[in-house]
């Protein structure tokens, strides 16, 4: 059993607090039935062998292809606390984008252990979320390890980042059959791009706007990315080939364009370095970017169109 002063201790270092029915510090290392809702969160299990603990998650946990075969809750930020608490969990892991509200309140007052994790977007962001899951389920130590290995990846890739100016991204969005969305500031985006040692195609817009042709064609990004849900919903490959904004460009052109798997690229799990690594190999490709442990330089994650 945990005891309080480590419970307290794990709180101070991971920032959750974790109750069982009573109210009494739970005993973390028995769950055996665990909701995951997040992406990042249900990887992050995995990544400490805790997928076999687990008895549902949400949509948004497509990776590994294990969570794949587990029944759903619903979409992150569409949850029925009803549908959760169907699956019977001793214990549900909510990302911190979890919602709406009131399923969230609901949860936390159904009886059942309830932790939230935070998201992180940064290197001190991302070590918290690990260990945030750490400490939720009883392995503080495991995590605090994983999360030891993330920031020491993250520090190699930036060391090998060349001093040249900064190539230019622009990450393309779809909001259905809206216009198309670009990449500004303050996203996960941005913070992926940054890692990678990129620039964005639009610095000074905020969060992720429409855009149409002529910006586009004047910022002249080095290189267009594309989350492969996005590549999808617009038709494949041969789609996005035939959208102006990649014909017309020169990145289009000369066959500058990538489809990288959209969680891996954007979700801020454990595997987040290497989601840089992929990026910054794209945009320097004579720099020696470190594998870290991907299989190849770019990854399978990685899909590049040819040229014109």
């Amino acid at each position: 059993m945990i005891s309080r002063r480590g419970a307290l201790g794990g709180l101070a270092a991971g920032g959750v607090m974790l109750l069982s029915p009573g109210g009494a510090l739970a005993q973390a290392r028995s769950y055996s039935r665990i909701v995951s809702v997040g992406g990042a969160v249900t990887e992050t299990l995995f990544a400490l062998g805790l997928g076999d603990k687990l008895r549902a998650v949400d949509t948004t946990s497509t990776y590994p292809a294990q969570a794949l075969q587990l029944p759903k809750v619903g979409y992150l930020r569409q949850l029925s606390a009803e549908g959760v608490l169907s699956m019977e969990p001793d214990l549900v892991l909510l990302s911190s984008e979890a919602g709406p509200a009131a399923a969230v309140d609901q949860l936390k007052s159904s009886g059942v252990p309830v932790a939230q994790v935070p998201v992180g977007r940064s290197v001190d962001g991302l070590g918290a979320m690990i260990n945030a899951v750490g400490n939720a389920t009883g392995f503080s130590e495991d995590a605090r390890l994983l999360a030891g290995s993330v920031e020491t990846h993250f520090s190699t890739l930036a060391g090998a980042l060349p001093s040249t100016a900064k190539k230019s991204v622009l990450l393309i969005l779809s909001a259905g059959n809206g216009p198309l969305l670009g990449a500004g500031a303050n996203t996960a985006a941005s913070a992926i791009i940054d890692f990678a040692g990129g620039a964005l195609a639009f610095p000074e817009m905020e969060g992720y706007k429409a855009i149409s042709m002529e910006p586009v064609l004047a910022a002249d990004p080095d290189w267009i990315v594309l989350p492969s849900h996005v590549c999808e919903a617009l038709g494949g490959p041969e789609g996005v080939a035939k959208l102006d904004i990649v014909a017309r460009t020169t990145a289009g052109a000369e066959g500058r364009v990538a489809i990288i798997d959209s969680h891996y690229l954007l979700g801020f799990g454990p595997r987040a370095p290497k989601a840089a690594a992929d990026l910054a190999t794209l945009l320097y490709p004579d720099a020696g970017i470190p594998a870290l442990g991907r299989e190849a330089s770019p990854s399978a994650n990685v899909t590049i169109l040819g040229p014109r």
